[in-house]
């Protein structure tokens, strides 16, 4: 019988007993973390650590879970197994020996299992007792007649019911014979199935509060070195508050969510950098360029007041002031103008309009100047238009400053060429002279404001011209290339994208 091998199991209890202390030490563990929960509640790396190790304890819980009813359930299909095989073996010596040999067959098979483990009934019909093993364990396990009511022949049916007096349920079959009708009764008492499953729970519990200790303890390193970045922007952060703009996030170069942040929290401190530096340039450039036409105003009016008080005097200061005045807002707007267009905040007119023809107009504007210096001017453009999207009136302004400069440092004699090529990519507009050139000193500083290559010649202008038409071509995602060296002339190549 596979009831004998069965009932041989025994229970090991060492590990349940030691299951109380383990618990005990993580409860402790549980309430010092949390008399310090207060302190730390209001951080994200704590509620971070919070979700992970809830969600570990799900997991493990519905994982332990999932077990524990499938090995319930296993369980509960082996006995039945057991169960019907001996109901089948009972039902064969029943039919071949009848009755009265029955009665020893089970007498024989409870001594052998152990009469406080199984159990062996022959029942009528009606739920009379017919034959059956020692029951002195058994008392109070009765028959259910709805049950018996709708046995049906060579079908087993079972039952699970707790035996009284006794904290563990015995499982039953049941299996009629069809000759008779009597029943035969199965019984197996689930004891050590039961103290394993109870085993089970006090492990899997055990093994809940170390998990939940080991998530919270992993968790929390995990969050930390997550958020480390985070830190590190936050004291950034402070340094620029107490006025360090020089200060930037370091950037891990894993490639993860906070480096993405780190490199947007630097791109936007070079912006901001870059706007406080435009705002002290623009101050500074103002202050500096300003010295000169406020003297000369300054000037003219003490000396007509010291002098002569004419009608005639009185006229040429006012026109001295004029003629600064003017050229004040001259050099104010075009430093505002450079400073929104380097700032990117310059508002641009866009519109679509002919490439091609507006620098046609411009050397067409020009070309007076240069005969009247007897300097050969050409123009090099495609046929047919070239449309562009653009501030047609700051293109033209940038395109006229490096026009000016092209025929003001060119001798007499010379040339200058404006030329326009339309690549696949972009739009290239070259003015090309055989001017004086530019030495290569003064190449990287010619698109500073204020800055003359040559400031011992008599040229008007106050080095503005480069400057803004650089951020004019800035504005339109552009830039200007430069190609020069003394006595051999310059090329100013503006590149514009498509």
């Amino acid at each position: 019988m596979l009831l004998r091998r069965e009932s041989a199991a025994c229970v090991r209890r060492s590990t349940v007993d030691r299951i109380p202390n383990s618990f005990g030490r993580c409860a402790g563990s549980a309430m010092s973390y949390e008399t310090k929960m207060p302190k730390i509640s209001h951080s994200l790396t704590f509620r971070l650590t919070l979700w992970y190790a809830a969600i570990f304890a799900l997991s493990l819980l519905s994982m332990l879970l999932v077990v524990y009813l499938m090995l319930s359930q296993r369980m509960e299909t082996r006995v039945d197994e057991l169960l019907l095989s001996d109901a089948l073996e009972f039902k064969h010596l029943y039919r071949k020996y009848g009755m009265e040999n029955i009665q020893a067959e089970f007498d024989r098979e409870a001594e052998v299992a152990g009469t406080d483990q199984v159990f062996f009934r022959l029942l009528s019909r009606e739920g009379r007792q017919l034959k059956a093993s020692d029951l002195r364990t058994w008392n109070g396990v009765s028959v259910t007649p709805s049950l018996l009511a709708h046995l049906v022949p060579d079908q087993p049916a079972f039952e699970t019911a707790r035996v009284p007096g006794q904290p563990h349920h015995v499982r039953m079959v049941y299996l009629t014979m069809a000759e008779d009708h009597n029943v035969i009764q199965v019984g197996y008492l689930r004891r050590d199935d039961e103290r394993l499953l109870e085993e089970f729970r006090h492990i899997s519990a055990a093994v809940i509060v170390a998990g939940l200790f080991l998530a919270a303890s992993l968790g929390w390193f995990m969050a930390r070195r997550a958020l480390g970045g985070l830190e590190h922007v936050t004291e950034t952060a402070k340094g620029i508050g107490q006025g360090d703009f020089a200060r930037r996030v370091t950037v891990s170069n894993r490639g993860d969510e906070i480096d993405h942040l780190a490199i947007s929290f630097n791109v936007m401190l070079d912006r901001i950098q870059s706007l406080i530096l435009e705002l002290k340039q623009v101050t500074s450039d103002i202050a500096h360029d300003l010295r000169s036409p406020i003297t000369r105003i300054r000037g003219m009016a003490e000396t007509t007041l010291l002098g002569e008080k004419t009608l005639q005097a009185y006229q040429e200061m006012a026109g001295v002031v004029v003629e600064e005045s003017d050229r004040l807002v001259a050099i104010i707007n075009s430093l505002l103008e450079i400073a929104e267009a380097d700032a990117g905040v310059a508002q641009l007119t866009r519109s679509d309009f002919d490439l091609t023809g507006m620098v046609q107009d411009a050397v067409e504007l020009f070309r007076p100047v240069a005969e009247d210096r007897d300097i050969a001017f050409h123009l090099n453009a495609p046929s047919g238009s070239l449309i562009f999207t653009g501030d047609k009136g700051r293109l033209q302004r940038a395109l006229a400053n490096l026009v000016d400069n092209a025929l003001k440092y060119t001798r007499p004699g010379g040339r200058v060429l404006v030329s326009v090529e339309n690549e696949r990519s972009r739009i290239t507009v070259s003015v090309a002279d055989t001017g004086i050139g530019i030495k290569a000193h003064d190449l990287p500083y010619i698109f500073d404001r204020f800055y003359r290559a040559d400031r011992s010649r008599s040229t008007c202008g106050n080095g503005l011209g480069l400057s803004l038409a650089q951020a004019f071509i800035k504005a339109h995602r552009g830039h200007i290339e430069v190609e020069s060296a003394p006595d051999k002339g310059s090329t100013f190549r503006i590149v514009l994208p498509c």
